[in-house]
């Protein structure tokens, strides 16, 4: 298909090395929250994408690449749906233990368990967030909904780890489960702590609920994960959006358009979410936005809005660098099939390669990936 296994996306990079170290630059806090990766399709854009992750994830960052998709509920207009999936894919780096939403609840639990015990522990970030380890309300946490959740994952009961890690990867499936949450996350876990807040007070308030105020829970929420990751020890987490084209094609309804495109410009702004957010759309991703708000009459639409948005504009991968990243290509198929790279013709790979380079296609460096696999695995067949 093309696509690199995960963790190995470097070594199947080649060229735009300029480019790379601009991205990498961004990464780092230089610049706009929010950056388009412009390109054709098939040129590169998802390979950048997972590049980004796996430098973030080497840099001390988590990070979380998200595929929007409509038609599999995950719709940029629904926050619920955008906040599960960012944390069913988030990712720690691999020495600090399992990557998934388990993992990163893990990693934030013992950072603060290593608090409590430490001399001096006993004051800082982690005192404040569990009321002096009593767990009975925190101002530190902004999202209620996010400190149930953590706090109850804390008492170690799997049953309940389960249930949190469904409700908060899944978030749309307990709008009308308030109950259920209540009795099992609150209610049934007071042998570890006492919550002074009557069952009537979690409903009114809407405690347990990401999807209510303009979904403010879950705003709350993942700038919540991001100070979390990084009182644990990280830098902060990182969000991959890729296929950012289904706004415009996954997207049926205009006024989901417009809460699609005003949920990225509150990513824009960096005070709903303070870390960095990546997207991969196409050259003409803009107007095309433009176009179809102005065709359903939209024209009171703050249009200025997507010429302020920052983007970042890849140049297609040379003849020459296409050839690099076949000569990587045949030295990892030699590797998985056991054989020498040199008992394959360089001729054959090299005149296959410069016939792709010359090509039209719109995805040319995906096509040429394809071609390459497709000839060495002709070629193992033959000998």
């Amino acid at each position: 298909m093309g696509i690199p296994p995960a963790g190995y996306t470097k070594h199947f990079t080649v060229g735009r090395s300029h480019e790379i170290k601009a991205l990498e630059t961004c990464l780092h806090g230089d610049g706009a929250p929010v950056l388009l990766l412009q390109a054709n399709y098939g040129s590169g854009k998802s390979h950048l994408l997972r590049y980004i992750r796996d430098h973030a994830l080497s840099e001390n960052f988590a990070a979380s690449f998200v595929t929007l998709d409509a038609n599999s509920g995950v719709r940029f207009n629904r926050m619920d749906q955008i906040m599960g999936a960012i944390l069913r894919n988030i990712e720690i780096p691999p020495h600090h233990g399992p990557g998934g939403l388990a993992g990163a609840l893990d990693f934030i639990h013992t950072a603060c368990e290593d608090a409590r015990e430490k001399p001096g522990g006993a004051n800082g970030f982690w005192k404040e967030l569990t009321n002096g380890w009593k767990w009975d309300f925190s101002e530190r946490l902004e999202s209620a909904p996010m400190f149930v959740a953590l706090r109850a994952w804390c008492t170690g009961e799997q049953p309940v780890q389960d249930l949190v890690i469904d409700w908060l990867q899944e978030p749309e499936n307990y709008r009308s489960q308030r109950k259920q949450l209540y009795t099992r996350l609150v209610e049934g876990l007071r042998p570890h702590f006492r919550d002074p807040r009557s069952d009537m007070q979690f409903y009114m308030d809407n405690v347990l609920s990401f999807h209510t105020d303009g979904y403010r829970a879950v705003w709350d929420g993942l700038r919540d994960v991001n100070t979390l990751v990084a009182e644990a020890g990280l830098r902060g987490l990182i969000v991959l959006f890729d296929e950012f084209e289904d706004v415009l094609t996954g997207l049926t309804n205009v006024q989901w358009k417009e809460a699609a495109f005003w949920n990225l410009f509150l990513f824009m702004g960096g005070k709903r979410f303070p870390g960095r957010t990546f997207y991969a759309v196409t050259p003409d991703f803009v107007v095309k936005c433009k176009d179809q708000l102005l065709e359903k009459g939209r024209f009171d639409f703050d249009y200025k809005r997507f010429d302020e948005l920052p983007t970042f504009k890849m140049s297609p991968l040379t003849g020459t660098e296409l050839a690099e990243l076949a000569g990587r290509i045949l030295s990892a198929h030699a590797c998985a099939y056991g054989y020498r790279p040199e008992d394959v013709s360089p001729s054959q790979v090299r005149d296959l390669v410069a016939h792709l380079s010359r090509s039209p296609v719109q995805d040319r460096a995906r096509h040429t990936i394809r071609e390459v696999v497709k000839l060495l695995d002709t070629i193992m067949g033959d000998s």
